[in-house]
């Protein structure tokens, strides 16, 4: 019998895919598909192998009932992978709050988020806090203007950590 910690640790390799059509304007499933097809052939260049991909194709993952997330969090919970590939940071949630609180969750399960849009290593102390950053932002105009700027706001976030860090500097001299 392997133990639980054993089992987590085999699996820290193992990747996940999971997405969610975000946009009401795109034909049910089509951003889904495309982006599953993109990320796997991006893990697969990288030397990885994806063991599952978790979609919501329709706009019932608006809702707060997400069937194929909440069965990731689950399988997650068991050990059965170390990391989520997402094409973007938001297809997690929306919400600042929310994703926080998912990332938090997996987190909790030596499981780790990889976006491929979005730079960021969440195991890293520099990594979270860009991400908390990303997260906060989430709930503010800035998501709208990055967006229509084609920044990333990962960078708009790094921005206003380098911001915040010369301001304290400033008090501290």
């Amino acid at each position: 019998m392997i133990n639980r910690d054993k089992n987590t640790q085999q699996n820290q390799n193992k990747l996940v895919i999971y997405t969610r059509n975000t946009s009401c304007t795109q034909p049910k499933g089509y951003r889904v598909h495309r982006n599953v097809q993109v990320i796997i052939e991006k893990c697969e260049r990288a030397g990885y192998q994806v063991n599952k991909v978790y979609a919501e194709p329709s706009l019932i993952s608006q809702s707060k009932v997400r069937p194929a997330l909440n069965q990731m969090l689950k399988d997650a919970a068991n050990g059965y992978f170390g990391v989520v590939v997402v094409w973007d940071i938001f297809t997690l949630a929306s919400d600042g709050d929310e994703l926080q609180q998912i990332e938090r969750e997996l987190a909790r399960y030596d499981v780790e988020i990889c976006s491929l849009k979005e730079h960021i290593d969440t195991s890293t102390e520099e990594g979270l806090r860009v991400f908390e950053y990303m997260s906060k932002l989430l709930n503010t105009r800035h998501l709208e203007l990055a967006a229509m700027q084609g920044i990333p706001l990962s960078q708009v976030a790094t921005w206003l950590m380098e911001e915040e860090n010369m301001k304290e500097g400033e008090i501290c001299e």
